[in-house]
C-alpha cells in the first residue's frame, strides 16, 4: 500500500464463470460461484477506506451475474466507481443498465476474446462500437478500452489477419481513419473517451516451473488486491487460483488480512525488489517489471552498504571525550 495506506483500485470477481473459453484465459479449478449481492455490499464497506474504485474482474464474465443491476446499485451507493471488463457479448441485455448506472466509470472490451477460427464476430464488435457511440452521445464522462492485447511486441504494426480487419470496422464505424498507434505506445485517443488499448498478447503466470528468481517486483499490495468470488483475498489480481492466498473475508475482516504478517512480508519484500513467495519467483509477468526490480535492487543494496557504513564509523571512531569545563 501507498504511505497512506491507500490502493489505487481493488478487483473483485462477482463471478468466476464465462460465457466464452478464450485460448488466453487459463480458466479455474474452483467451483464456479456468482458472490451474493449481500456479501458484495459487506465487501464494498470493508473496501471503502482503502480505495474509491473497485475492478469487477479477475476471471469471469460480469455481465453474466443475475443480479448486476443491484451489484451496481450497492456500488452507487456506497460511492465506489466501478472499472468493468468485458467480453461484450452480453451488451444488448446491459446496455440500458450501463447508460444509466452513476458508479460506472470505465469499460474495458476484450476485443481479443472476440477471434473466431475463420476470423472475428463481426457482430459483437459492431454492437460494442454502437454503445460506444451512444454513450459517448449520453455520457461523455465515461471512458472506454477497446483492447487489442494480441501483438508480439508493441513495435508490431498490427496489421496480421486478425487485427488489421478489426481496425477496418472500428475506422469504419467510428468515422476515424484506421487506429495505428505509435510504435511502443499503448493507448490512442480514437473519438471523445474512447481509447484503443494495444499491448502484448496476454500471458497468464504458469505453475512452478521454469526458473525461479529471486529478484522482482510486482504492483500487488502497493497499487491493487483482489477478492475472488468466494471472498478469497489474494495480493495479485492474476492469481485466477487463488494459489496466494492471504485469506477470506467470510472469516476475517480485509484490514487484518491485509495486515497479516503473510501480506506484509509481501509487500515489504517488492519494494525491495525481491520475490518471497514461490508462486511470485516463477511468474512470467513479473518479468515486464524487471527494470523497476532492477533499480529497486540497487537502491536497496545501496541503502544497505550505506547503512553498515555509518554503522562502522559509529563503532570505529571514539565518541569524543564530554568537556568538563
Amino acid at each position: 500500500m501507498t504511505a497512506s495506506g491507500r490502493l489505487q483500485r481493488v478487483y473483485v470477481e462477482i463471478t468466476n464463470v464465462c460465457n466464452l473459453r478464450c485460448r488466453f484465459c487459463p480458466g479455474t479449478q474452483r467451483a464456479a460461484a456468482f458472490m451474493d449481492p449481500a456479501f458484495f455490499g459487506r465487501v464494498l464497506e470493508q473496501v471503502a477506506p482503502l480505495t474509491g474504485q473497485i475492478c469487477l474482474h479477475v476471471l469471469g464474465e460480469p455481465l453474466l451475474h443475475p443480479k448486476f443491476p443491484e451489484i451496481m446499485e450497492r456500488c452507487a451507493a456506497s460511492g465506489i466507481e466501478v472499472n468493468l471488463t468485458t467480453n461484450g457479448l452480453l451488451l444488448e441485455r446491459r446496455a440500458e443498465l450501463l447508460l444509466t448506472a452513476p458508479a460506472l466509470r470505465q469499460v474495458n472490451f476484450s476485443l481479443q476474446a472476440l477471434r473466431t477460427p475463420d476470423g472475428f464476430d463481426r457482430d459483437a464488435l459492431e454492437r460494442i462500437l454502437a454503445f460506444c457511440l451512444q454513450a459517448t452521445r449520453l455520457r461523455p464522462e465515461l471512458y472506454f478500452n477497446l483492447r487489442l492485447w494480441t501483438l508480439d511486441d508493441r513495435h508490431d504494426p498490427m496489421l496480421d489477419d486478425f487485427n488489421a480487419p478489426v481496425l477496418d470496422l472500428v475506422a469504419q464505424r467510428l468515422g476515424i481513419a484506421r487506429p495505428a498507434p505509435p510504435a511502443g505506445r499503448k493507448s490512442l485517443r480514437l473519438l471523445g473517451r474512447v481509447y484503443l488499448h494495444a499491448d502484448t498478447v496476454f500471458d497468464w503466470p504458469g505453475g512452478l516451473t521454469g526458473e525461479a528468481r529471486a529478484q522482482g517486483f510486482c504492483h500487488a499490495l502497493s497499487t491493487h488486491c483482489a477478492i475472488l468470488a468466494d471472498g478469497t483475498v489474494c495480493p495479485c489480481c492474476l492469481d485466477a487460483d487463488g494459489r496466494l492466498a492471504l485469506g477470506n473475508l467470510h472469516e476475517s475482516s480485509l484490514a487484518d488480512i491485509l495486515a497479516s504478517p503473510r501480506a506484509r512480508a509481501m509487500g515489504r519484500g517488492f519494494a525491495r525488489g525481491e520475490l518471497t513467495e514461490e508462486v511470485c519467483r516463477h511468474c512470467t509477468y513479473c518479468r515486464r517489471f524487471q527494470s523497476k526490480a532492477q533499480r529497486l535492487h540497487a537502491t536497496h543494496r545501496a541503502q544497505r552498504k550505506h547503512s553498515e557504513e555509518a554503522s562502522w564509523t559509529t563503532t570505529a571512531v571514539p565518541p569524543a571525550t564530554p568537556s568538563r569545563d
